[in-house]
C-alpha cells in the first residue's frame, strides 16, 4: 500500500537523495563500529589486561551478532520493509553502545559488541534491498559504491579523530558519543524513509517466497562462484581493516599509536576515494560494455600482489603497500552488489543477507583466527614479528585459492546480469 505522497518508482530527485542519505548515515555508524577497535585496542588491552586472542574474540562479537541476524533479517526485510526493520534494530545498537561504554569486564564489553552487531546488521542490507526495489538495475553498483563512501567515512572518524579524543574522553566517552549518533540515525530512518514497503499486500505469500528464495539463492551457480571471495577475500579483509592492521603497524613495523592512527586514517581515506571513483567510473564503463566482474577481477589480483609485498618486504615503508591494498579492496562491494541482481526483487532481502551472512562469518573466522594463530605461534617459541608474518602469509595463500575459484568456476550458461 502506498501513500498518495509516496515517491514514484524508480526514485529520482529529492526523494532519491533523501532516502540515500538516511541509509548512508546509518551505514556510516555501522562502519565506525567495525573499525573503532583497531584504534582503541591498546587502551582495551591496557585497561582489561587481555591477550591478542581475547581481543580478537571481543572484536569479533560484532561480526557474530551481525552474522546470526542475516537470514531472519532477510525475511524481515521482505516482509516488513527496510524502514521498519532497520529502525527497530537500531534500538539494539543503541543499547549495545551503552552497555559497551559502561562495562568494566571482558564479557560485558563482548555483550555490548554483540548487541551492536545485531543492531547495525540491517544498515547495508536494508539499503541494498530498498535500492533493488526502488532504483533501476543499472544504478545498483553506483549506489553500492556511494554507500561505501559514507561507510569508509565512518571508518575515518575512528582513526585520527578518535586517537585525538582518547586522552580527553577515553574510549568510554567515545562510545557515549556514538550512542547519541545512533539515536539520530534511528530518527532519520524512521522519519526519512518512505513507509509504503512496510505494508505488503500478502504477508503470507511473501513469507513463502522468502523461504523459497533462500533455497534458490544457496544453490544458484553465480552465488556459488562468488561464495569463496565473499567469505575469504571480503571477510578476511574486514578482519584486517577493523582490527589486525593496527597491531601490525605497532608490533611488526614498530610505529607508535599516533602514527598508526594516521596510517589507518590514510588507509580508509584512500578507500573512500576509491569508492567515489567506482561510483563515477562504473556507470560510464558499463555503458560502453565493460563488465563489472572484470573490474573486480583485476582489483583482486592487484590486491593479492600488494599484500604479498607488504608482508614480505622488511621495511617501515611497507605501510604504503597496505594503502594500495585499501584501494583494491573497493572491488569487494561490487561483487556483493552484483549477487543481489541475479535474483528477483521479491527475494531482494534474503538474497542480500544470505551473501552478507557469509562475509561476516568469514570476518569472524579470520578476526579471531588470526589472533589465535599468532598467540599459538608465540607460545611455540616464534618471535612475535615472525608470528605475525607467518600467519598473514598463510592467510594470503587461502585468499589466492579463493581467487582461483572465482576465475575458473564454470560460468552459468543461462546467467545474465546487466552490467556484470
Amino acid at each position: 500500500m502506498r501513500n498518495s505522497d509516496s515517491p514514484k518508482i524508480p526514485m529520482q530527485g529529492a526523494w532519491a537523495i533523501r532516502v540515500f542519505l538516511c541509509f548512508a548515515f546509518a551505514y556510516f555508524l555501522s562502519y565506525a563500529f567495525r573499525a573503532v577497535n583497531a584504534v582503541i585496542a591498546p587502551e582495551l588491552i591496557a585497561d582489561l589486561q587481555i591477550s591478542h586472542s581475547e581481543l580478537g574474540l571481543l572484536s569479533s562479537a560484532y561480526f557474530v551478532g551481525f552474522a546470526v541476524m542475516q537470514i531472519p533479517l532477510g525475511m524481515a526485510l521482505d516482509r516488513f520493509g527496510a524502514r521498519r526493520t532497520e529502525s527497530v534494530l537500531l534500538l539494539f545498537a543503541l543499547l549495545g553502545t551503552s552497555v559497551f561504554a559502561y562495562a568494566d569486564s571482558l564479557w560485558g564489553l563482548t555483550l555490548g559488541r554483540l548487541l551492536i552487531g545485531i543492531g547495525v546488521s540491517a544498515c547495508l542490507m536494508a539499503s541494498f534491498t530498498a535500492y533493488r526495489r526502488w532504483f533501476s538495475v543499472e544504478q545498483q553498483s553506483q549506489l553500492a559504491s556511494g554507500m561505501l563512501v559514507f561507510g569508509t567515512a565512518g571508518a575515518l572518524v575512528t582513526t585520527i579523530p578518535i586517537q585525538w579524543a582518547l586522552p580527553f574522553i577515553g574510549w568510554r566517552g567515545s562510545f557515549w558519543i556514538l550512542a547519541v549518533l545512533v539515536a539520530i540515525a534511528f530518527v532519520g530512518i524512521r522519519l526519512g524513509i518512505p513507509n509504503f514497503d512496510d505494508h505488503p499486500a500478502s504477508k503470507k505469500t511473501e513469507i513463502g517466497e522468502a523461504s523459497f528464495g533462500l533455497k534458490e539463492i544457496l544453490c544458484h551457480p553465480f552465488f556459488l562462484r562468488m561464495l569463496p571471495i565473499g567469505i575469504i577475500n571480503h571477510g578476511g579483509f574486514l578482519a584486517l581493516q577493523t582490527l589486525w592492521l593496527g597491531p601490525w603497524m605497532i608490533e611488526v613495523l614498530g610505529f607508535d599509536s599516533t602514527f598508526t592512527a594516521q596510517v589507518l586514517f590514510l588507509f580508509n581515506g584512500v578507500m573512500l576515494l576509491g569508492y567515489a571513483l567506482n561510483a563515477w567510473f562504473l556507470p560510464r564503463a558499463n555503458a560502453k560494455g565493460f563488465k563489472t566482474l572484470n573490474y573486480v577481477k583485476w582489483l583482486l589480483a592487484i590486491g593479492l600482489v600488494s599484500q604479498f609485498l607488504a608482508i614480505s618486504i622488511d621495511s617501515t615503508w611497507s605501510w604504503i603497500l597496505w594503502i594500495v591494498v585499501a584501494l583494491t579492496a573497493t572491488g569487494h562491494i561490487l561483487g556483493q552488489s552484483t549477487v543481489i541482481t541475479a535474483f528477483p526483487s521479491r527475494n531482494a532481502g534474503v538474497a542480500a543477507t544470505s551473501y552478507n551472512l557469509l562475509i561476516f562469518v568469514g570476518a569472524f573466522i579470520f578476526q579471531w583466527g588470526i589472533g589465535w594463530a599468532i598467540d599459538l605461534s608465540v607460545a611455540a617459541g616464534i618471535e612475535k614479528i615472525e608470528a605475525f608474518k607467518q600467519v598473514l602469509i598463510i592467510f594470503l595463500g587461502i585468499q589466492f585459492i579463493s581467487f582461483l575459484w572465482f576465475l575458473f568456476y564454470p560460468r552459468p550458461l543461462k546467467h545474465h546480469l546487466a552490467g556484470v
